[in-house]
């Protein structure tokens, strides 16, 4: 198992991508803690992993709220002891809403920024000291995948989460934390990468086989920048192709 006795935190791990990633890390040996919005459906996971074996948790949380984060990494802390990696999985779509800036409502800003960057920052800031403590602490980011008619507030924060997460990875080179970022491609979507974005990351890898279940390509590459096969692979950006037009 890649994952033997590590323990893994996942932000809405109670979403399609986040179950996914849980059944697979969980399969590899992790012990999960698992955040999320709907209680239904995170008590209703983490039944079936224990019933596959696996040790799991799951909080109702407001990724936005610091005490809730704070709440959450203690109570990881005092369940398994330790973390030693977070999956920033939660973020937002704002598809058929407003189409300019210049319409954008202040309450949808403040969803935005709430739910996908400040929740990122959030867990990242309070996570940071124990997964330092880890000998193989890995921070995975993921953007909102993208669509066609894409919000322009959308792609302002998939920059942002880029340059976050080379931030971030510059500054735990020496404490050994790995921090790199998922960007989800879709073929059909004609979402692409301009040069400047490229840039933004040390390195892109592309993950090119293509796979209807895209929340299933996630997954996988989030157990590769998990385990040790990616150990020296920080502040980069692995792209995940997928030939599915719809990743609700």
């Amino acid at each position: 198992m890649l994952l033997k006795n590590r323990v893994a935190l996942i932000t809405s791990g109670d979403c399609r991508v986040g179950r996914r990633m849980a059944s697979l890390l969980a399969r590899h040996g992790a012990r999960l803690v698992l955040c999320g919005i709907n209680k239904a459906h995170g008590d209703k996971l983490v039944h079936r992993l224990e019933q596959q074996g696996a040790k799991a948790r799951f909080f109702l949380v407001d990724v936005a709220v610091s005490n809730d984060v704070e709440t959450v990494i203690k109570d990881a802390i005092a369940t398994f002891g330790r973390i030693d990696i977070l999956c920033n999985n939660a973020s937002f779509s704002l598809l058929g809403n407003e189409a300019s800036v210049l319409d954008l409502t202040t309450e949808s800003w403040e969803h935005i920024v709430g739910l996908s960057l400040q929740g990122a920052f959030l867990f990242s800031q309070y996570a940071l000291p124990f997964l330092q403590r880890s000998a193989t602490g890995s921070i995975i980011n993921i953007v909102p995948y993208p669509h066609k008619g894409m919000h322009v507030v959308e792609g302002i924060s998939r920059g942002w989460m880029m340059a976050m997460t080379r931030d971030i990875a510059d500054g735990t080179t020496q404490s050994g934390v790995r921090v790199n970022l998922i960007w989800p491609h879709v073929a059909v979507s004609g979402a692409t990468l301009s040069s400047y974005q490229t840039a933004l990351a040390h390195r892109v890898f592309h993950m090119a086989k293509r796979d209807k279940d895209a929340a299933r390509a996630i997954a996988r590459a989030t157990l590769y920048l998990a385990c040790d096969a990616s150990v020296d692979i920080t502040g980069a950006m692995v792209i995940v192709d997928a030939d599915y037009p719809q990743w609700t």
